[in-house]
């Protein structure tokens, strides 16, 4: 039984990195130019909202705002231009 279970974790272990391992696609460029300006829109959102002390909208668009910096880092900063 414990050798089962030994067994069972080694190749959920192997598959699990073997599935992190796989490269993402780049995007098009006019999709990684929509998202950098959504990033920008997000931000100047928030800093109005912000100025207009407004921290829970503020707060949110931040959020966002760094979420879509996440994805525009992962398939598209590397893109050869």
């Amino acid at each position: 039984m414990k050798n089962l279970i030994l067994i069972t974790l080694s190749m959920g272990l192997f598959f699990s990195y073997a599935y992190g391992e796989t490269k993402n696609k780049p995007w098009e460029q006019e999709a990684c130019t929509e998202l950098y300006n959504s990033i920008g829109l997000f931000v100047s959102l928030a800093d109005k909202e912000w100025k207009k002390e407004n921290a829970e909208r503020a707060s949110f668009f931040t959020s966002v705002a760094a979420d879509y910096s996440v994805i525009y880092q992962t398939v598209c900063r590397g893109r050869k231009k």
